[in-house]
């Protein structure tokens, strides 16, 4: 479900803060070109798969920005939500809470090397091992950033030595420059309680799991049956040897009978443990597609389809639905970190061109005017695939425009790149198909020797092609604006057609040649 979820990237659209101005339209490209750099800077692709397991098991997807001083730009931390604890808040749909409360844990090591001056004779360390881990708090609201160490519990096995120091102290006490929120936490939609898409499963995993063990174990007995010894009436029964199957080892007894206690685990058991699993199914809507298999009663590939869009396409776009809402709000934020940090700073940021890498620059106080953008999936509950099929079909009949399929389609990072790539590969073919033309005439331009070289720049010299061909022509204008003696061998044809410019004027001038002529008239 997660890998579907985050199969197709949403895209952030900047509208101009003026219509109209040229200016306004410019700083919009270039918002979005920057807030697509910081995604990039932060991974986002492998954030939103993480979070998007978060959502699906936990019901709850927590991040946490804050700046990055060595890259200098926003981060994005993603949190576990087992160890996050917001404001409670009047409106569930609200992502970002007043404060939050982040924990985790951390080792001895690193909280000596960090805050060592803090710390030392003055946390109560306790039993200080290799395996010591010392519980982290993390608190953010729109004035400040505070981080607290939790010493060691206040255990009675401590020495007295062990047990003494502070249980809390606090690290650091920052103000928050934005003066807002830091945290983003998006919240499953569910009915009064957080709850999981697969917390209905748990039970009822428990249990097959329990009667697969008890048939596992009914198996394993039937194929080792427990025997009895049973005495006849009136003897004594006598063991002379133990018998052992796996040796062929035969048993030998006297006065009695040797009889064996088959179990039988139940005629239904397989099918119980079937009903649970398919129940299992329903539930977490897993359906069985996803393990690679089909029901028994699909029969074509529609029809499959169409009971996993059923299943699946009306959650997925729920959770899409929801990250576009996360991630306008932790844009924002982001926004709000690069005008408190690094308002004046001149930034760079890389964009693919047509050769490498294209470099901008920009200042966060002259882009950032507003902070007004959506967040959208290109089709809320696609995954890739379908997504692809979707675009080529409603450009065959005419519903969508190449450009905004373009921006609609996941592959392509930069739409308007895109679009001159496509011109310039047209252009392109338009002037290799125009050379090929002139170059088969006899009596064209593209004469052998001229030929030869535009082949020459582009083959050894790697020149492109329009390059190639505006060589060719300065080669050209130059050879026929050079005077040259009579009889020299620059003055000859060679294997072009005489007249066709491929020979050098004859100094002193002079009336052209008959044969110059004729061929010009093509007699």
């Amino acid at each position: 479900m997660s890998m579907r979820v985050a199969s197709t990237m949403p895209t952030p659209y900047f509208p101009p803060s003026k219509e109209g101005s040229e200016r306004s339209k410019g700083y919009a490209r270039l918002r979005r070109k920057a807030m697509l750099s910081i995604w990039d800077e932060n991974k986002m692709k492998i954030k939103l798969r993480r979070r998007a397991r978060h959502l699906l098991a936990y019901s709850t997807s927590a991040v946490y920005l804050r700046p990055n001083f060595r890259t200098l730009n926003p981060t994005w931390a993603v949190r576990n939500p087992l160890d996050t604890f917001p404001a409670p808040m009047d409106d569930v749909d609200q992502f970002v809470p007043d404060n939050c409360l982040f924990t985790y844990k951390t080792s001895a090591t690193w909280l000596l090397n960090n805050y060592g001056d803090l710390v030392a004779n003055q946390l109560r360390f306790g039993n200080v091992n290799s395996d010591a881990r010392y519980t982290m708090l993390e608190y953010t609201d729109a004035d400040s950033i505070q981080l607290v160490v939790l010493g060691a519990d206040d255990s009675p096995e401590l020495s007295a030595s062990e047990r003494v120091g502070l249980e809390a102290i606090m690290l650091e006490a920052i103000p928050n420059r934005t003066g807002r929120p830091l945290a983003v936490i998006a919240n499953r939609i569910t009915l009064d309680k957080p709850r999981g898409q697969f917390d209905g499963v748990l039970g009822m995993y428990y249990t097959r799991a329990r009667l697969q063990a008890l048939t596992e174990i009914a198996i394993e007995r039937g194929i080792f049956p427990e025997e009895y010894l049973i005495a006849r009436s009136g003897e004594n029964p006598e063991i002379l040897q133990m018998a052992d199957g796996k040796t062929g080892v035969l048993g030998v007894i006297k006065g009695g009978d040797i009889q064996q206690l088959q179990l039988n685990p139940g005629y239904k058991t397989d099918t119980a443990l079937d009903r649970l699993e398919r129940q299992e199914r329903l539930e977490g809507a897993i359906p069985a597609e996803f393990g690679g298999e089909s029901a028994s009663n699909i029969r074509t590939g529609r029809r499959g389809e169409a009971v996993l869009s059923a299943t699946v396409d009306y959650r997925v776009q729920e959770a899409q639905t929801l990250f576009e809402q996360s991630l306008m709000e932790e844009d924002k934020i982001a926004i709000a970190l690069e005008l408190a940090y690094w308002g004046n700073t001149p930034k760079t940021f890389f964009l693919p061109s047509r050769k490498a890498t294209a470099q901008e620059v920009y200042t966060p106080e002259k882009i950032w005017e507003t902070d007004f953008h959506y967040v959208a999936y290109s089709a809320a509950g696609s995954d890739v695939n379908s997504l692809i099929v979707g675009l080529g079909q409603r450009l065959g009949v005419g519903m969508m425009s190449k450009e905004t399929a373009r921006e609609s389609d996941p592959l392509i990072a930069d739409p308007e790149l895109e679009h001159d790539r496509i011109i310039a590969e047209g252009v392109e073919a338009a002037l290799l198909s125009s050379i090929q033309q002139q170059a088969a005439n006899p009596m064209g331009p593209y004469q052998p020797d001229d030929l030869a070289y535009l082949t020459f720049l582009v083959m050894e010299n790697d020149e492109s092609l329009y390059e190639a061909v505006r060589l060719t022509d300065e080669r050209a204008r130059e050879r026929q604006a050079q005077m040259m003696p009579a009889g020299a061998p620059q003055t000859m044809p060679g294997l072009a057609a005489p007249g066709m410019g491929a020979e050098a004027p004859v100094e002193g001038g002079g009336a052209p040649p008959l044969e110059a002529l004729l061929s010009q008239l093509g007699g």
